[in-house]
């Protein structure tokens, strides 16, 4: 049984559900708590959650041979960190350095690239946002301003959202912890509170908002720099891979104010602590479990299948060979009359309407998506 919990959200009485392993007493993810819940399957789901463990594992061990410094951490992004890896998937890393910079970091970055490379991973984009290396200071001091560039936001909010440690955690939780910091710290909206309390962080979440602007720009701009390549894989990642992306950090700063630990001590700089450990948590875990908790607490069985059916779908068809090669030589030209991209379109569309339903009619988000979603 659920343990439930009545509280008040923008003057609204809601009810919260527990989530069935907030005992502890279960190890199963999210995503497998509401495949038995819903004694519903989602093969494409659960086969590329496998092959992304057992792909992780081939990683580790093709860098093992590698000595990294303790200022240092090895750390992956995309489809491999968010549980999604598929036969068309390939690996995008970033040397991590939370220290001095040293010479010897960049021979270390093509020796990661060269052991990659010999193992069958294909080489990262050209954009040189990964396979490359990120400094901590840039990440945590350069928030907004000029010296903040798109690369440097991207870093940032993707470390958040979809990153995973192939090194030791310490740096990488270190420097999660320090861009949390930077902040939730510094955010009037929870700092300058009449008594310490958890609210939604607006100047970590207008961050997550610029990111995903910054996406939807950057396809448009490929789309006119490149009007006959790749377009219609990247439509259909926006619409889907990148969309709950951006959901995850949509929850996990309404989380703060939907689900906050309880506050033993009334002292500013300890809660203030406490809401950078609850944020770290979510960065801990996959995007696709972050919605399926949510899915959990609003207690809508029809609406879960409606978004975990459209995003098995979706991967599905990346991990289908011919689909994707299709999608990705697919000319513009073509595509109205295209069957598979109006395939993939009317997923991509199913998803939609299940993310606006969950957003702006269920009563447990409707106050937090009204009053921080957009103004």
């Amino acid at each position: 049984m659920q343990h439930a919990t009545t509280f008040n959200v923008g003057g609204v009485a809601v009810t919260l559900r527990g989530l069935p392993n907030s005992t502890g007493t279960s190890t199963d993810s999210p995503f497998d708590e509401i495949c038995k819940s819903l004694r519903h399957e989602f093969p494409a789901l659960s086969a590329a959650r496998r092959e992304s463990r057992q792909t992780e594992r081939k990683i580790r061990d093709s860098v093992a041979h590698i000595r990294i410094s303790p200022d240092i951490g090895l750390v992956v992004f995309g489809s491999l960190a968010r549980l999604e890896w598929t036969s068309g998937s390939d690996v995008d890393w970033t040397l991590l350095v939370d220290g001095p910079s040293d010479p010897e970091h960049f021979a270390l970055a093509r020796e990661v690239e060269r052991s990659l490379k010999e193992t069958g991973f294909p080489p990262v984009g050209a954009t040189g946002t990964f396979g490359s290396m990120a400094s901590s200071f840039d990440l945590i001091h350069y928030i907004g301003g000029i010296e903040d560039s798109n690369q440097n936001m991207t870093r940032r909010i993707l470390l958040l959202l979809e990153s995973v440690s192939l090194s030791d955690t310490v740096v990488h939780e270190r420097v999660l912890r320090g861009i949390l910091k930077r902040y939730i710290q510094t955010d009037p909206a929870v700092s300058t509170a009449t008594a310490p309390q958890f609210r939604v962080p607006l100047f970590l979440m207008n961050d997550i908002v610029r990111l995903w602007r910054t996406i939807a720009v950057d396809y448009a701009t490929k789309k006119w720099q490149m009007p006959s390549t790749k377009w219609a894989l990247r439509n259909i990642k926006l619409r889907m891979s990148r969309k709950l992306l951006f959901v995850k950090g949509l929850l996990m700063c309404f989380s703060c104010q939907l689900r906050p630990p309880a506050i033993e001590e009334q002292n500013e700089e300890i809660v203030l602590d406490q809401i950078v450990s609850h944020c770290l948590n979510y960065t801990q875990k996959s995007a696709l479990d972050v919605l399926c908790e949510m899915l959990i607490q609003v207690n809508d069985d029809r609406l879960a299948i409606k978004l975990l059916q459209a995003y098995d779908d979706f991967l599905s068809c990346l991990n289908d060979k011919k689909k994707r090669e299709h999608l990705q030589d697919l000319d513009f030209s073509r595509a109205a009359s295209d069957e598979l991209f109006q395939e993939v379109r009317q997923i991509s569309y199913n998803f939609r309407d299940g993310l606006n339903e969950l957003f702006f009619d269920h009563e447990l988000l409707r106050p937090l998506t009204r009053n921080f979603g957009l103004f």
